[in-house]
Order: structure tokens, then sequence, then C-alpha cells
């Protein structure tokens, strides 16, 4: 099965708009290494890192001098409405995106830190793109944003992260939909292949209107602080002579 980008997503927020975006924030990033590297470290929680990068993004002279004409949001709630009026909140998405007027297409972005270890791939998983499938995030749109922060070599981490959700059990419980080639991840990128590492694309039965989305796959490099933890002199004892 193949999706295309609604009409709508093409006038307002087609896909050359998503790779200026991804653009923006690699950008964004190194800047904040060169210039914050501690403040950015792998040894910050995700929070602290998104928050960090969500405050960047919005900076307006950094924007205006990008021509980002994006309104960049961290921590906002999805909510969603019942049948007997009620509101409930969903989830909190990392970084949300948005264009023009309320109701315009957004794009979600999801964090995860990828320590290298199975866990942190499952984290990102089933933690991260499964908020995507089961409409927790970005309902009604045809693209979100999976972006992992690793201190490690970032081609060999993608490479790692696309064979783990590949496996049959994994693709199964995420929703994959095969590409053209019978292959659950599209690499390189067919959305963003500069910036993105790959694509996965995944149905959504759980979801009204429960049409398939697109997750671009990213990675920002994340190292730990070059700083050694601070350590404590130890008092010279005194001589007990006389």
């Amino acid at each position: 099965m193949s999706m295309l980008p609604s009409d709508v997503w093409l006038r307002v927020f087609p896909a050359p708009r998503i790779s200026d975006v991804l653009a923006y924030v690699h950008a964004t990033w190194d800047w904040l290494r060169a210039t914050f590297a501690t403040a950015v470290s792998f040894d910050h929680d995700e929070t602290a890192l998104t928050d960090n990068l969500c405050d960047a993004l919005g900076d307006e002279d950094r924007r205006f001098a990008h021509r980002m004409d994006c309104d960049f949001q961290a921590e906002t709630w999805e909510f969603r409405r019942g049948g007997d009026g009620q509101t409930t909140r969903v989830a909190r998405a990392d970084i949300r995106v948005i264009l023009g007027a309320p109701g315009t297409p957004h794009l979600v972005l999801e964090f995860k830190k990828l320590d290298g270890s199975s866990n942190a791939r499952w984290r990102y998983c089933f933690d991260g793109m499964s908020r995507f499938v089961e409409g927790k995030y970005a309902v009604g749109h045809a693209f979100g944003v999976m972006c992992g922060f690793s201190p490690h070599d970032l081609a060999a981490e993608a490479s790692k992260l696309a064979a783990y959700i590949g496996q049959h059990e994994y693709a199964r419980n995420l929703c994959c939909i095969l590409n053209n080639l019978g292959e659950v991840v599209t690499k390189p990128s067919a959305i963003d292949p500069i910036w993105a590492r790959f694509d996965t694309s995944h149905e959504r039965p759980s979801v009204v209107p429960n049409d398939p989305i697109i997750l671009l796959h990213a990675l920002l490099p994340c190292p730990p602080s070059a700083s050694p933890p601070a350590r404590i002199p130890k008092r010279k004892r005194r001589s007990s002579g006389p």
C-alpha cells in the first residue's frame, strides 16, 4: 500500500517545507552544541534537551535569519473530546511546529535518547513511534518526525535502529506498511533524504480518520559532557607526633 499527501498538505506543508524544518533543527542543534555544549550533553534527560532545543528554535532573530515562519511549541497537550463532551489529555508532544492560522497542518517532533542499548530502541519504538500510530499525536496529519539524541556514530545507530524496527514482531505491532520493495524501512528517506535517515509508513486502525502516517527518522549528535565530575579533595591527616 502507498500513500500520497493530501492536497491541503501539498499546499500548506509540502515535503520541501518539512526538509526546511529539519535543516533548521539540525543547524540550531549544531549552534547549541558549539555554544552551550555542557547544557545539551547526553547527561541531561530528554525533557531538558528538547526544551533547550525548542527555546533556541523559537528565537525570533534566528527564525528570521533562517526564513522560518513557523511557531515552535514545547510540551503541548493533545486533547480528545468524548461522546459525553468530556475532554481528556491524551499525550504531550515534545515539539510541535505550526504554520499559519489555527487548524492548518502541524508537524510533531518526538525525541528519544538512544544510548545504543536495546532498551533505548524499544522506548524509541513503543514510547515514541507508537504515539503516532495510536493517534496520541498528529491525528488527521500525514507526517510526523521521530528524532533520536545519540552519543554514538549516527550512521551506525541509524542502521541498528532501522533493523530493530524492521523485526517482524515489532513491525507488526507498529502497524508498518511495506514499501514498493516489500521493506519496512525506506532508506534513504523519500521525503527528506538529506536530514532524515529513513522513513517508515504506518496504518492507524484505531484513529478516526484512519489515514496512514509517514514518520521521518532523524538523529542528532549528543556526546556526553567533556567535563569530568568534580572531585572533593581529601584532607591530609595531621601528624599525631609529639
